[in-house]
Parts: structure tokens; C-alpha cells; sequence
């Protein structure tokens, strides 16, 4: 049996535009050769599913959710996840950055997105969601994640920076300006190693597959000598074993 693990935005799905029919029809292909399929991804369950219940024939065998914070089996069932804290999640969220900035936040459980401050910004497609208030959300349990849609990369990374500084328990997860904010443990090389561990599947190194674009994705990529498509970032590519024209194309060669 082999594996494969793909980002979404800008990897599965290009940005601005739907999954490629032929990468669906690869992925049926691959899961009928008796493979296993999934989605490895920043966005949380609501988010990813928002996007997945578009494609009829679609249906991963797992999903890798919250930068490897949440692993789902088949069926919707949450194999297991990383949860904050209560001292930290409120300790986080009572940062000048977290608190008082105006940079849209959402905060996402295991299974549901609350929007602190609302991001107008609709380009990865994640719909409307919940406002809270910050005090509701200190209160919140089972959260995974903190998004954060920052001006810039570089602002991102300087967030992540002087989180870290303050709660040495968090990690940053960034893709192009999104800053993701999970515990330590969280990225998405660790994702795949909780996912073979949760389920139990047996998969050689040299048949399991790992695909993206940005930055978040390169700790599976370097971890698994994955892969790349052609519109990654320069670092992505470099750190890839071969770099694809589509998902699609991944998987049709390495059937």
C-alpha cells in the first residue's frame, strides 16, 4: 500500500479556481490501485470540509487537519488532536498582538471556526463563521488553532517569533501571509507520523508521498522527501525531490 499526503490551497486546488478535474480522476485512480489518499492541510474541519463537499466523487481516505493538530479518519472521526491549554490559550490571546491588533483572527476547535476579528479577505473560500468575543474565546475549549491573516510573510514570522519568546509551547505554521499558531507538535511532517501511528497502516519510506507549495509544508517535505508543484514557493522547490506540474501528475507517475 502506498500513501499520499497533499496540501490544498495553491497545491491540490490552485488559488482562485477549483480542483482540477484530472486531479480528481488521478486520486480515484490511485485510491483503486488499493492506495491510500488524504488531504494535509492548514484549514481545520469546517474549512476543509467547506471546500471538499464541492466534489462529488471526492473522498479522502484521512484527513491531516490544523497543521497535523487534528488527524480524521474516513468517516469524520478524530483520531486525535492537540488541544490548548487553558492558561495558554488565554495567556496567547492576552498578547498586544492578539488582543488589541487589527489583523483578522479567527480561532478554530476540532470542529468549528469562530472569527475574532472578521477577514474580509474571502480568497481561500472559507464562507462566513461565528464572531466571539476575546473574552469568549479565552473561555473556549478543544481549540486547536489561532489564524491570523498578517499584512505581510515577514510580519507573520515576526508574530510567530515573539509568541514563541513568550510560550516556547507554541509553534508557528506559515503559509504565504497566514500565520497558524498551534502547540509544539503541530506541523505537517508530525501530522503524517500521527496519522500512521493513530491508524495503525504500514507504509515503506519509499511509498509515501508528500506534496505542497508554501512554507508550512516543508517540514513533510524535508521529513519524507516529498514533492512540489510547479507554482511553489523557490524554497519549496528546492527542498523537493522532483517538482510536478499538478497533484495529479504526482500520483499518475508513482502509481
Amino acid at each position: 500500500m502506498k500513501l499520499a499526503a497533499t496540501d490544498f490551497d495553491g497545491t491540490f486546488c490552485p488559488i482562485h479556481s477549483r480542483v482540477p478535474e484530472a486531479n480528481i480522476e488521478a486520486v480515484e485512480a490511485w485510491q483503486a490501485a488499493g492506495h491510500k489518499f488524504g488531504i494535509n492541510t492548514g484549514r481545520g474541519i469546517g474549512l476543509i470540509h467547506y471546500e471538499l463537499v464541492k466534489y462529488e466523487t471526492l473522498a479522502p481516505d484521512f484527513l491531516i487537519c490544523n497543521n497535523g493538530a487534528v488527524i480524521v479518519g474516513r468517516n469524520g472521526e478524530i483520531l486525535a488532536s492537540l488541544t490548548y491549554p487553558e492558561a495558554l490559550l488565554r495567556g496567547v490571546l492576552s498578547l498586544p498582538r492578539f488582543a488589541d491588533g487589527e489583523d483578522p483572527l479567527l480561532i478554530i476547535t476540532e470542529r468549528e471556526t469562530f472569527s475574532l476579528r472578521p477577514n474580509p479577505d474571502v480568497e481561500l473560500g472559507i464562507g462566513e463563521m461565528p464572531e466571539v468575543t476575546l473574552e469568549a474565546a479565552m473561555a473556549m475549549k478543544d481549540v486547536v488553532q489561532l489564524s491570523m491573516r498578517c499584512q505581510t510573510t515577514a510580519a507573520a514570522e515576526q508574530t510567530a517569533a515573539e509568541v514563541r519568546a513568550a510560550f516556547p509551547e507554541t509553534t508557528g505554521n506559515i503559509n504565504r501571509n497566514y500565520l497558524d499558531l498551534n502547540l509544539q507538535g503541530a506541523n505537517k511532517a508530525e501530522g503524517v507520523a500521527r496519522l500512521l501511528a493513530t491508524t495503525g497502516w504500514q507504509v515503506a519510506p519509499d511509498d509515501l508521498f508528500v506534496i505542497g507549495d508554501d512554507k508550512n509544508d516543508l517540514p513533510a517535505i524535508e521529513r519524507y522527501h516529498g514533492y512540489a508543484v510547479e507554482t511553489a514557493t523557490d524554497s519549496v522547490k528546492r527542498a523537493a525531490r522532483a517538482v510536478y506540474p499538478t497533484v495529479g501528475a504526482m500520483l499518475r507517475e508513482n502509481l
